[in-house]
């Protein structure tokens, strides 16, 4: 390996704003393999890394396999753009390959070659024929595909393509604060707005009636797997100790549930405002639980002045489930701990909620103001990696 291929797929329909998110998915990708390739350059339409001599191709592939904004990326092997050289430089690729059938696939960004990507592509096959006994073409379905890109000063040879999330870099789309509650969701849903180029800051509403030490490990160990898809992350962790006293003090045991979500709405987005970020994310999903009917859903939201969103609100569980064990946040997800939500739900909690009633509720609870802003200042906050 001399060279590493990295495309993109959606970020090259973005017209005249394209240059913003190649530049976001750059240094990105800088970053994120920074001691592991010499430099990265944009070259028509994809990313091309020098890698260090000693870069471990694993770790390569385990680092790009996490980026958003990739659509896939290879490991390859560079060439003089003559076609002498590009077919010398196959041969020598595929020898000691196991294969039988093979064919070739070209991709000429550079019009001023003198042949196209089909005859470059004949011409290649041909050389490895000539050069490797017992091989033969199949251009439907061969037992392996030679890849070759020519861009620049040089062309790029390559055997396999490894996945990448897709979508758009990392804050290439603005910040967004995401309710982290330490379940199987609202991971997921965070990683599905990094995945559409947001940058997720995390706020934990912390349950301060029982043990908290094994919940603050398990929040952290969460945000630590999220932040290897967007480098560095924050994360607010809120007492809530007062408020929910308040809560069980002064409303009903059936609305207690939409009031708490009301007053982590209001948290969230004052810890927005501090970070800037455009949106609340929240791990609901459409009738899963009691506060996720649509009416409670309606009471709950209303008490935001950001846009709440809910990427998950039509996915089964089992869909979430598998994303959650594909981007390495399940395991930790479905360990035991005693969330604010559960401690406070009633045995049979209101799930059709109306509005008036709700804020008729809330006006009880006897400085309520005072209690938010008391939450929000005692929030403590920790940046990833630490």
């Amino acid at each position: 390996m001399n060279r590493i291929v990295i495309h993109y797929s959606e970020i090259a329909l973005k017209g005249k704003n394209r240059r913003h998110f190649e530049d976001a998915l750059l240094r990105h990708v800088r970053e994120a393999l920074a001691g592991l390739v010499r430099e990265v350059r944009k070259r028509q339409g994809r990313l091309v890394c020098r890698p260090e001599e000693d870069a471990d191709p694993q770790q390569v592939c385990e680092i790009l396999s996490r980026i958003p904004g990739i659509v896939n990326f290879s490991l390859g092997h560079s060439a003089p753009k003559e076609i002498d050289a590009i077919g010398g430089r196959a041969v020598n690729l595929l020898a000691g390959r196991d294969f039988t059938t093979f064919g070739v696939k070209t991709k000429r960004t550079d019009k001023e070659f003198p042949l196209t990507s089909e005859e470059i592509s004949r011409a290649v096959g041909g050389a490895v024929l000539r050069g490797l006994e017992g091989k033969k073409v199949d251009l439907k379905a061969p037992d392996l595909w030679l890849y070759i890109e020519l861009t620049g000063k040089e062309a790029t040879l390559f055997t396999d393509k490894f996945a990448g999330p897709g979508g758009l870099p990392v804050g290439s789309c603005g910040r967004v604060m995401v309710s982290l509650s330490g379940g199987i969701d609202s991971p997921v849903a965070a990683y599905m707005l990094m995945k559409r180029g947001c940058r997720a800051i995390f706020g934990h509403i912390r349950n301060e009636t029982q043990f908290t030490g094994g919940v603050t490990d398990k929040i952290e160990k969460l945000v630590d797997v999220l932040t290897r898809y967007q480098l560095h992350s924050t994360l607010y962790q809120v007492p809530f100790g007062e408020l929910q006293r308040h809560i069980i003090a002064f409303v009903p045991a059936d609305y207690r549930m939409i009031i708490y979500r009301r007053c982590m709405m209001r948290i969230l987005n004052r810890l927005a405002e501090q970070e800037g970020a455009k949106a609340i994310v929240t791990g609901d999903a459409v009738g899963q639980v009691a506060s996720q009917t649509l009416d409670n859903l309606h009471c709950i939201q209303s008490a935001s002045h950001l846009p709440v969103l809910s990427p998950l609100v039509g996915m089964n569980k089992d869909e979430t489930i598998a994303i959650a064990r594909q981007i390495g946040t399940y395991e930790h997800s479905i360990l035991p701990y005693p969330d604010c939500c559960s401690f406070m739900i009633a045995p049979h909690p209101e799930t059709r909620g109306v509005l008036e009633m709700v804020e008729r509720c809330e006006a009880n609870i006897t400085g309520l103001e005072e209690l938010l802003q008391q939450a929000v200042a005692a929030a403590e906050a920790k940046e990833f990696p630490t």
